[in-house]
């Protein structure tokens, strides 16, 4: 009897760290982001709750919660390690659930202007992995500028640093090193990288990163007045 007993408490406990176990990894550690500036209107979306609420400084995000700005809004969000994802005006993020214990945080993009600042040599357990819509985009130590448009194509711009662009199944590759850029046609299947622009309508938002990648350590020059 004390044999039984005992083979079911040890069959509970590794029952007990098995659910722990598959929890942590359910949303790692670099999790939850924090909300670290905030310029004009943003809400959020907390996993099951009924309704978006105003966001605040210092809120934070896991997995299933959602963030967006309004016209004119600005977001940043910071990991554990502290890199950087910011939103610009009417966009709208989804944080993911990790796919595998040690992989990147997972960022998707539904619409609209993001940046993501990555520190270099960061470990790829704090890289950040983005999908938007045709495309996967890993941002290793870099800079990285993703514009959604309305037909569902997607601009990346690696300003500094590099990135992998990929299918959503590996159906392709490109790998991105600053100053490049790549349009992934809604379609699917890109061309190769070239030399990036930066559109007159966007130079006061690529500034505003460049300025705050720069004094944050992230990388990349001072850009021009």
């Amino acid at each position: 009897m004390i044999k039984i007993m005992w083979a079911a408490v040890l069959g509970g406990t590794g029952l007990l760290v098995g659910l722990t176990a598959g929890s942590a990894w359910a949303q790692p550690k670099e999790l939850p982001a924090q909300v670290v500036t905030l310029g004009g209107p943003a809400e959020l979306h907390k996993k099951g709750a009924p309704a978006w609420r105003p966001a605040a400084l210092r809120d934070e995000l896991g997995a299933g919660d959602s963030v967006r700005t309004q016209v004119g809004g600005r977001i940043t969000l910071k990991t554990a390690s502290g890199q950087a994802v910011r939103l610009g005006s009417r966009s709208q993020v989804a944080i993911l659930a990790a796919e595998v214990e040690a992989g990147p945080t997972r960022v998707r993009l539904e619409n609209g202007w993001l940046w993501v600042a990555v520190s270099p040599n960061s470990p790829p357990p704090t890289q950040i992995e983005v999908r938007a819509g045709p495309g996967v985009v890993t941002v290793r130590g870099a800079g990285v500028g993703l514009r959604r448009a309305a037909d569902g194509g997607v601009l990346v711009q690696v300003h500094h640093g590099s990135a992998v662009c990929a299918g959503p199944e590996k159906q392709w590759e490109r790998t991105l090193t600053g100053p490049q850029e790549l349009l992934i046609p809604a379609s699917g299947t890109p061309g190769a990288p070239v030399p990036l622009t930066v559109d007159k309508l966007e130079s006061t938002w690529v500034k505003w990163n460049a300025d705050q990648d720069l004094a944050g350590g992230y990388g990349g020059a001072k850009p021009a007045p």
